[in-house]
């Protein structure tokens, strides 16, 4: 099982940058780097300048968390939601993929719906 983040537009490799320090400290995992599927188009952006990659991460890390660890992802969650609103332009976009669901905006959702999804993985 994996955690899938999609990240697109202009700020693409400094998300990615602050996206991998945040899984790499909150979980000790180092995410893999993996181009887009053809024919896969970003939800905001123009799609024929629009950078795109998705971070996979081994589904170790979703394993059901015990609430003081759910506490300190949180603060962690909150932190990376922090450093991507002050990195982020209008068209980037950071988004939680789920297969089934709709994709979750890390910049916009809160914390309880991100944590929530993750366990979930």
């Amino acid at each position: 099982m994996t955690i899938e983040i999609s990240i697109a537009g202009p700020n693409t490799q400094v998300l990615a940058a602050e996206v991998e320090a945040f899984l790499a400290e909150a979980f000790q995992e180092t995410p893999e780097r993996r181009s887009q599927p053809e024919g896969w188009t970003p939800h905001r952006g123009d799609p024929l300048t629009v950078a795109a990659l998705v971070l996979a991460v081994p589904g170790a890390i979703t394993a059901t968390l015990d609430l003081a660890q759910r506490a300190r992802l949180a603060e962690r969650i909150d932190g990376l939601r922090e450093r991507l609103r002050a990195k982020a332009a209008p068209e980037d976009t950071v988004s939680l993929l789920t297969w089934g669901e709709t994709d979750l905006d890390l910049i916009a959702a809160d914390r309880d719906s991100v944590l929530n999804r993750i366990e979930k993985r």
